[in-house]
């Protein structure tokens, strides 16, 4: 897996805001018995495993993270708890998952976000995880389509970088429209019965959590500055102008930020 945001500190703190900001509006749409046997795979650093968790009553949650600094920063969360949550992280890849004989086949759930657009060969993640299910469960998905992605007012800047943003995702053999092929990839791995929605990740400036997603667009691009000038044959004074004319653009009154991320659901 090519993951093109790197696992730096200043990343990982990117990745925590946009848990915080994601994250109940995900919850809103699962709809848990509180008895489920749940494998989350590509966990991170486990803020919204550990939600999860905090649902299941008779139930148990496995995180699986290939980052060790990822993990390592999970673990830490985890231990602040004021509870003891039924949560066990371990490291592993979504290619060979770390499950012990007697689990494989045996997942009511699995929840897989933000993960399959990093991955070279989604389907192989998928298989990995429709083997760790027993039959009837579900599986869920949520993942990137970064055309679906808006700012208004109409910026120029923003149109151009991400253009480039994406076609460093395409260099990497990742795919930055996945989201949009979430079910034909279900369909693929041998599930059935799909169901699709959308979960929002924006706002309009005068909301009080438009800084926090301003700020994380701002903050993906300026991470991947390095990619970007060289995909797009431009020299940094280019890239920062771009950059500064969309901080500009995020000081405006009616700055609007427009993305839903692609959800959808399969049972196995």
């Amino acid at each position: 897996m090519d993951y093109i945001h790197g696992t730096h500190e200043e990343e990982q703190e990117r990745l925590f805001i946009l848990n915080r900001l994601l994250n109940e509006r995900c919850l809103e749409k699962i709809e848990l018995i509180g008895d489920e046997l749940t494998l989350d795979i590509g966990s991170g650093l486990g803020v919204f495993t550990r939600m999860l968790a905090h649902r299941l009553f008779y139930g148990r949650i496995v995180g699986v993270e290939r980052s060790p600094q990822q993990l390592e920063k999970a673990l830490k969360l985890s231990r602040s708890d004021e509870i003891n949550l039924p949560v066990e992280f371990r490291e592993g890849s979504a290619y060979d998952l770390p499950l012990e004989s007697a689990e494989w086949g045996n997942f009511d759930l699995v929840f897989i976000r933000f993960l399959l657009e990093h991955l070279k060969d989604p389907l192989k993640a998928l298989s990995q995880a429709k083997k760790a299910m027993k039959p009837g469960a579900k599986i869920i998905l949520v993942d990137d389509d970064h055309e679906n992605f808006r700012i208004t007012p109409s910026t120029p800047a923003f149109g151009f970088l991400w253009n480039l943003y994406c076609k460093v995702y395409e260099k990497m053999g990742n795919d930055p429209f996945i989201g949009r092929n979430l079910v034909t990839l279900l369909h693929q791995a041998g599930f059935h019965d799909f169901k699709i929605d959308f979960v929002l990740f924006g706002a309009a400036a005068s909301e009080s959590d438009f800084f926090y997603y301003a700020n994380n667009l701002i903050g993906i691009l300026a991470g991947a500055k390095e990619q970007i000038i060289e995909v797009g044959d431009i020299t940094p004074e280019v890239f920062d102008a771009n950059l500064a004319e969309i901080d500009g653009w995020s000081k405006k009154p009616d700055a609007t930020l427009w993305y839903a991320a692609n959800w959808a659901e399969a049972i196995c």
